[in-house]
């Protein structure tokens, strides 16, 4: 049996076990619905324990926020049903909004469940006010007998440690990484495998802070080597930009300039050796040796443009090296933390903040629950809470889709099939059954097939509709009762509240991938031009997250096969260094002389004109000739330091490359017959 099968055989089993625990102690404090603990179950459940415990936590806030919510909203204002109806569906927006504004799991996880936690209470007792306070008792109470039953069970049955985990993918993700870089530095021809190790390589390291945050639960080590694991995030994505960064100088070089490129592979190769796994710091230390050593010196530089390309290139290798030995230190977490590590202060890792996607779905949250509440009240219809509530809940949980009618459509389907399969249990199976030994057995294959599915990726959504249909619709409780007219009116309801909120997505969210990708673009070239324009820039690792953050966000939205896509991916990770350059021009330009500040001053403003008006969607062309001025005058006089002088070009000829080289993103030159720096 394979690790894969083994743990998702073992989540299942885990998952049933929590859900009968759920249903036990629900049936012996006689709780309303039993049901609702065997749903928390499956919803909280994850092959982590840090996960159960961190969306335990968030659930919980989540629970009793919009407990109290709905207990002074019904109580204030039941009687003026127009004014009950705009303040619940505010609020509910009000919290897809932060939830979309948070984004980070599980903390947008809270305001996301306090939403439609005011529906589920408020809706059903609209009639009979007075009994808001016990329903919302109720409520909590269920929320928290399943939240308890999982996240015991996941403590003691065969638990994963999100430490461990956390530990594992960072050691991946810093092996992945060397082979990576050994790979280009060797000049790897195959450019689908650069590409697919990129993309692994990003995705990695982007999910590392979050696993960070879930580790934190129920890792001690994790709590106490938080600094280490922010700096080695950081560090990993540095040292990623850099790879984008040489491996695209290389391939000038290559192109342009084959025999340099040939009398440099020796050089090179040395470094790629020196990224091995295993590889001691003194063969790095050699290996950043020979690079500087055969790195054009600023006289070389001046008499020619191809030794600023070459010693672009050399510089940035042994950066690369340097920051290899760093990763070495701050990967073992389980070491005591270095001198080094423990002064330094925390990485500032960012992530972007989508302002205009948050407005947008809590605006179609609103008029969704407007609308379906008018339809509701108008029409009498005595199950129309439950309508109500399903589009409330749709509404939350997929505001962050960039097609969220598609997933509430496949959700809906997969709850009518879990209907059918609550038809069977409830004609067919349970009026057999005496105990709840019997229940208990007879809702184990459902709940352990269900929980398999959930455990693979592909199907996760899929069948969790399913079981959370078929225990909803079972309503499980102490006095059960077996009316087909309740069963059908109950299905109807849910599956009619589905298909409205399907259809209200469709109408009020017909987005698609397009528009976030174009945000996402747009984002990436207004962080650039803040970059360009501000004189107290981000700092090196805020910006690099935060643009990573941008970057891991098209890569899940892209399509490879489309060439247009593909070179925007590629500009992408391209812009990290056109950024890093940018932020370190910004910071020396004030103090170069006159003869050199002035043009590169210049040249740094009008680049930020043209991000601009690149994120505006207007047309622009990347002022090259105002860098090539720039790097001129650095070439001619330069600071009064030849290394000072040397790392200055090497900025920006550096950037100026790179806006040449990816026109996708950066905009077309004026002259296609421009040379790249």
């Amino acid at each position: 049996m394979s690790p894969i099968v083994r743990d998702r055989l073992i989540f299942a089993a885990r998952t049933t076990l929590a859900a009968g625990l759920a249903a036990f102690v629900a049936f012996v404090v006689e709780l309303p619905q039993a049901s609702s603990s065997i749903m928390t179950v499956f919803i909280v459940s994850q092959p982590l324990t840090g996960m159960v415990l961190s969306k335990a936590l968030y659930r919980v806030v989540g629970t009793v926020v919009g407990g109290v919510v709905a207990i002074a909203v019904t109580a204030t204002l039941y009687d003026a049903r127009e004014l009950f109806v705009v303040a619940v569906s505010l609020w509910i927006a009000g919290c897809v909004f932060v939830s979309i504004y948070l984004r980070d799991a599980p903390a947008s996880y809270g305001p996301l469940l306090s939403g439609y936690t005011v529906a589920i209470i408020a809706f059903p007792v609209l009639d009979a006010p007075d009994t808001v306070f016990l329903a919302a008792l109720d409520r909590i109470a269920e929320i928290f007998v399943g939240l308890a039953s999982a996240t015991i069970l996941s403590q003691v049955f065969f638990p994963r440690n999100a430490g461990r985990a956390l530990r594992g993918s960072a050691e991946t993700a810093l092996a992945s990484a060397s082979r990576w870089a050994a790979d280009t530095l060797r000049g790897r021809p195959d450019p689908a495998a650069v590409l697919r190790d990129r993309r692994a390589l990003v995705a990695n390291v982007a999910t590392l802070d979050g696993l960070r945050i879930h580790a934190s639960f129920d890792s001690a080590t994790v709590r106490l080597s938080n600094r280490r694991i922010r700096l080695l995030h950081g560090r990993l994505i540095s040292f990623l930009a850099l790879v984008v960064a040489i491996h695209d100088r290389m391939e000038i070089l290559r192109a342009e300039r084959p025999e340099r490129f040939a009398a440099l592979a020796p050089t090179l190769a040395g470094a790629a050796d020196a990224m091995a796994a295993g590889a001691p710091p003194a063969a790095r230390a050699a290996a950043a040796k020979a690079v500087f050593a055969a790195a054009p010196d600023f006289a070389a530089m001046q008499a020619g443009a191809g030794a600023v390309l070459e010693r672009t290139i050399l510089v940035r290798v042994a950066d690369l090296l340097a920051l290899r030995d760093d990763l070495d230190g701050l990967s073992d977490l389980r070491a005591p933390e270095t001198d080094r590590a423990a002064g330094e202060a925390p990485a500032t890792l960012e992530r972007y903040r989508d302002y205009q996607l948050a407005f947008t779905a809590a605006a179609a949250a609103f008029v969704a629950l407007v609308g379906t509440f008018a339809f509701w009240i108008l029409s009498g219809w005595v199950s129309g809470a439950g309508a109500v509530i399903f589009v409330a809940v749709m509404a939350s949980l997929f505001a962050q889709a960039d097609d969220p009618a598609a997933a509430a459509g496949g959700f809906t389907l997969m709850t009518a099939v879990g209907a059918l399969v609550a038809g069977v249990y409830l004609f067919g199976v349970l009026p057999r059954l005496e105990g709840f030994e019997a229940l208990a057995l007879a809702l184990a294959p459902l709940v352990f097939a269900t929980a398999y599915a959930m455990s693979i990726p592909a199907y996760t959504l899929r069948a969790l509709a399913l079981g959370l249909g078929a225990i909803n619709i079972l309503s499980l409780s102490n006095v059960m009762a077996y009316d087909f007219a309740a069963y059908a009116n109950t299905t109807v309801a849910s599956l009619f509240g589905l298909g409205l909120a399907t259809a209200l997505l469709r109408v009020l969210r017909p987005i698609g991938t397009a528009w976030p990708v174009a945000r996402l673009i747009a984002g990436l070239r207004r962080d650039l031009a803040e970059a360009a324009a501000s004189r107290e820039a981000p700092t090196r690792t805020a910006f690099e997250s935060r643009m990573f953050d941008r970057i891991n966000g098209l890569m899940a939205r892209l399509d490879l096969g489309d060439p247009r896509q593909l070179a925007l991916e590629q500009g992408a990770l391209a812009a990290l260094r056109v950024g890093l350059n940018t932020l370190a021009l910004r910071r020396v330009v004030r103090g170069l002389p006159p003869a050199v500040g002035a043009p590169l001053a210049g040249a740094l403003a009008e680049l930020a004109r043209h991000f601009r008006r690149l994120a505006r969607r207007e047309p622009s062309a990347p002022p090259l000739d105002r860098l090539d001025a720039a790097l001129s005058a650095a070439l001619a006089q330069g600071p009064a330091d030849e290394a000072e002088a040397a790392e200055l070009a090497v900025w920006i000829a550096a950037l100026r490359s790179s806006l040449a080289q990816h026109p996708a993103l950066f905009g077309a030159a004026r002259g296609l017959g421009e040379a790249a720096a």
